[in-house]
């Protein structure tokens, strides 16, 4: 996806995309296994790298973290994020640009990344997306991220039922470029892109992170009871989504 055509595609769904997240049954999954990555934030920095319209960050802001940054390359999910913070009274800082583009904003303890990397789409642009993160890290600090599963199948089935429709699967510079829509009335078309779990090391290695660990989506048992047993089948056998942690 071209920087232009992202900014587009989330200028577009803007508040849909706010729906999106509290409707989705995946979005409980990925909250949950996200904040279990995150642990204590509290007197902690956090650069929040595609912030959308600052969830996380306001949540950890919540959760006692001393500095919150958010960053996202649509100007429309920005506004949608100051406006609530401006509602909220809480001060966080933002600003809009592409990740690639970005410079130091400062040493940072935390730098979150939910569904940031799998709009890298070539390797060169994710080497440079981990590079930058890494650039905006403290020693010690930590990246968690929330990405696209390596090993999803579209063959194996959809996971439209989540909340994300796979429309598409194509070869793509040695990873596969899916076309999909998030769930919404109307449906809100996305393209993300999918890369394996060694060219993510390579990049991640090359970046300077001498530590990384995969995480799988964590369905709590209260979660499974909101739903029919088997629900979780199809996402378990086939999942669209996996959490990282990289230590600088």
């Amino acid at each position: 996806m071209t920087k232009q055509s992202a900014t587009a595609t989330y200028d577009a769904i803007g508040e849909r995309f706010e729906a999106f997240t509290d409707t989705a049954s995946q979005r409980s999954v990925e909250t949950a296994t996200f904040f279990h990555m995150v642990g204590d934030v509290k007197g902690k920095s956090v650069l929040d790298l595609a912030c959308g319209f600052g969830f996380f960050g306001r949540e950890l802001y919540r959760q006692g973290a001393s500095k919150v940054v958010g960053v996202d390359i649509s100007a429309s999910m920005i506004d949608l994020a100051r406006k609530e913070s401006a509602r909220n009274q809480e001060a966080i800082e933002y600003h809009v640009s592409d990740i690639c583009d970005l410079g130091i904003l400062g040493k940072f303890d935390l730098i979150t990344a939910a569904w940031l990397f799998n709009y890298a789409d070539s390797p060169a642009k994710l080497d440079k997306m981990f590079q930058v993160a890494a650039n905006n890290l403290a020693p010690g600090g930590r990246v968690v991220a929330y990405t696209v599963e390596p090993t999803f199948q579209l063959q194996r089935g959809n996971f439209t039922k989540y909340g994300v429709h796979v429309l598409t699967e194509e070869a793509h510079e040695g990873g596969f470029r899916h076309h999909a829509e998030f769930v919404t009335q109307p449906p809100s078309a996305f393209t993300f892109h999918r890369w394996s779990r060694e060219r993510y090391e390579l990049a991640i290695m090359k970046a300077g992170f001498p530590r990384l660990q995969w995480q799988k989506p964590i369905i709590s048992d209260a979660e499974r009871a909101k739903h029919p047993e088997g629900y979780w089948d199809d996402f378990e056998r086939n999942c669209l989504q996996t959490g990282l942690i990289c230590t600088l």
